[in-house]
């Protein structure tokens, strides 16, 4: 893992903890470093960038990934990078439409797609035309980052999806709850505070916890 504060970490991931979807999303873009009065407003490709930095602050630069081949079920292992997961920039006119980038508040705000299209609209060549849903995620391409993926035992090619909301909570968990652990055996057995625990090196602490008994 990179060199972070443990504390922070943990901080990160309480902050984002009561929330879920799009509220969790914005309170990890403030722990990696979002104001919290403008976060909503961002566009979700911008929103995301703080995910991505706060996740390589915390655990790294690459991402490891399994997936599961559609075609024929095969588990495939790959590791992505950041540059695979930033996009370059798009174009704010598709057919005539000229649109805006999706924010967190629309997403909290409106109830359907339609809505979505509507409310992101700049300008249109029709007032009666119906917005292509390809504007919104090609005026921001950050937002809705997909991956080209084929199976090495098929040959079965495909395109997924990458949530960085979703990937970075799925680690801050894990690991959050792996500390909670530590602090509370090593609180257990020698009396430390969580501060004390926290202080000590993760293979230090692995050495603490196995004469202590208390590995997980």
């Amino acid at each position: 893992m990179a060199a972070f504060p443990e504390a922070v970490l943990l901080a990160a991931w309480e902050a984002a903890l009561g929330f879920a979807g799009v509220r969790r999303a914005l309170a990890l873009a403030v722990a990696g470093g979002a104001e919290p009065a403008s976060v909503a407003d961002l566009a979700l490709g911008r929103r995301d960038e703080f995910l991505l930095a706060l996740r390589e602050r915390c655990f790294g630069t690459t991402y490891p990934c399994l997936v599961t081949c559609p075609a024929c079920g095969e588990d495939l292992e790959l590791e992505l990078t950041g540059d695979d997961l930033r996009a370059s920039g798009g174009t704010a006119t598709t057919a005539g439409y000229e649109v805006r980038p999706v924010t967190s508040r629309d997403l909290l705000e409106v109830r359907t797609r339609r809505e979505l299209l509507a409310r992101c609209v700049v300008s249109a060549p029709s007032p009666e035309g119906e917005v292509p849903a390809v504007a919104l995620s090609t005026c921001d391409p950050q937002a809705d980052v997909r991956i080209d993926l084929d199976c090495a035992s098929c040959g079965h090619r495909w395109t997924s999806p990458f949530d960085i909301a979703r990937y970075l909570w799925t680690e801050l968990e894990t690991h959050a709850r792996r500390l909670l652990y530590d602090v509370h055996a090593l609180a257990t057995a020698y009396g430390w505070a969580e501060a004390d625990v926290l202080a000590v090196s993760p293979a230090r602490r692995r050495y603490y916890l196995e004469l202590a008994g208390k590995t997980a």
